[in-house]
C-alpha cells in the first residue's frame, strides 16, 4: 500500500472515530474513541511529514539519529529542533507562554541521515500553565516509549537568559528524571548567541551552574547563533561531527542508545497497542507497526495511555506522573 493509500486510509478512519469521541467528562469507554480519534489523526501527520523523503527505494540503509530536546521556557527547543530537520516541523515564536504543550515529533532526511526529534515542553513552565502542561510527565512518556531509545539528549540553554535558583531546581529535577548516565548522552546547544566560542567560553566560566553541566556532558556543545530564523550552515556541521562522535563513543561500549527505566515496561504495554494496529493494517510489518505505536505513544496518544501512566518504580515512591 503506498504512504498516499495509506494517508486517505488513516484520514477515513480519522473522521469515523472523531465522530464518535467525547466531551471531557464523558464516559471512559467514549474517551477510548477520542483516543482512538487523535492516534489516526497523529499517523496521518506523522505520514505526512514522510512523504517528501519516500523514494522506490525505502531508505532502510539511511543512518538514523535520534534525539530529544529539553530545556527552559523559552530557550529555543523548537528553532533548534527545526534547524536539527533542516525543515519547520514544530512551532517556534517568542512568547511568554510554552509553545509545545506536548511533546512533538518530527522527523526529516537531512545529509543523507534520517534525524527523529521529539520536542518537549519547556521545564519551568509558568505555575498558571501546570494545570494544562505536565511537563514532567511528558518528558517522562516521551523517553520511555521511544525504541530504541535515543542517541543524544540535547540540553538547550538561551544564552541571553540569567542562571536564577529555580535553574538550580531544573536541573535537579532533570538529574532525578533521567538518572546519573544520561550525562553520557548530552549535548549542550546555547541558542542567540553569535557562533564565538571565547565569549562561551568566558560565559562558562562565569556560571558555576554551566561549568559543572559542562564537566558532566564531557565539554560537549554547541552555538547555534543568534538568528531567529535560520542556524548558521557551520553550526549545524559541528552539532553533526559533535553527534557522530558522541555516537561513535558510546557504541563503543555497547550502549548507542539512552534507555529510561521504564523503558521494558512501557514496551510490554506497546506490544498490545502493535497488536491491535497490526489487526487493522495486517499489510505493515511488526517493526514498522511498533514504530508507528511507540512514536504516537511518546506524543500521548496510545490507547492505553493511562496505564502507561500508572507505571512505577518499585524502588521509588512516585508514579510516573
Amino acid at each position: 500500500m503506498t504512504v498516499q493509500s495509506r494517508l486517505l486510509s488513516l484520514n477515513l478512519m480519522g473522521n469515523k472515530a472523531t465522530q464518535e469521541a467525547d466531551k471531557e467528562n464523558s464516559s471512559d469507554s467514549q474517551k477510548a474513541g477520542a483516543g482512538k480519534s487523535d492516534i489516526c489523526q497523529a499517523q496521518v501527520a506523522v505520514l505526512q511529514r514522510e512523504v517528501p523523503h519516500v523514494s522506490a527505494e525505502p531508505n532502510r540503509n539511511v543512518d538514523e539519529r535520534r534525539i530529544i530536546l529539553i530545556g527552559k521556557l523559552g530557550a529555543g527547543k523548537s528553532h533548534s529542533g527545526n534547524g536539527i530537520l533542516g525543515t519547520e516541523q514544530f512551532q517556534s515564536e517568542q512568547c511568554w507562554s510554552s509553545v509545545t504543550r506536548r511533546c512533538d515529533y518530527g522527523t526529516a532526511v537531512r545529509n543523507g541521515i534520517r534525524y527523529r526529534v521529539f520536542d518537549t515542553p519547556g521545564v519551568n513552565s509558568p505555575e498558571d500553565t501546570q494545570d494544562e502542561i505536565d511537563v514532567e510527565r511528558e518528558i517522562r512518556r516521551c523517553l520511555f516509549c521511544t525504541s530504541p531509545g535515543f542517541h543524544a539528549i540535547v540540553l538547550v540553554l538561551s544564552a541571553t537568559e540569567r542562571i536564577a535558583k529555580e535553574d538550580l531546581k531544573m536541573l535537579k529535577n532533570l538529574d532525578t528524571m533521567l538518572g546519573e548516565s544520561s550525562f553520557k548522552y548530552m549535548i549542550l546547544v546555547i541558542t542567540k548567541l553569535q557562533n564565538d566560542e571565547s565569549r562561551l567560553n568566558e560565559m562558562i566560566a562565569k556560571a558555576p551552574i554551566v561549568a559543572k553541566l559542562y564537566v558532566k556532558c564531557e565539554a560537549r556543545r554547541v552555538i547555534f547563533g543568534k538568528d531567529e530564523n535560520k542556524i548558521p550552515p557551520e553550526c549545524l556541521q559541528k552539532f553533526d561531527e559533535v553527534l557522530t562522535k558522541l555516537i561513535k563513543q558510546n557504541t563503543k561500549y555497547g550502549k548507542e542508545y539512552y534507555r529510561h527505566k521504564y523503558y521494558d515496561q512501557a514496551t510490554e504495554i506497546l506490544k498490545l497497542d502493535k497488536d491491535d494496529y497490526k489487526k487493522k493494517h495486517p499489510e505493515i510489518s511488526d517493526s514498522e507497526a511498533f514504530e508507528i505505536v511507540r512514536n504516537e505513544a511518546a506524543i500521548g496518544r496510545s490507547p492505553r495511555e493511562s496505564k502507561l501512566l500508572k507505571i512505577k518504580d518499585r524502588n521509588c515512591q512516585c508514579i510516573i506522573s
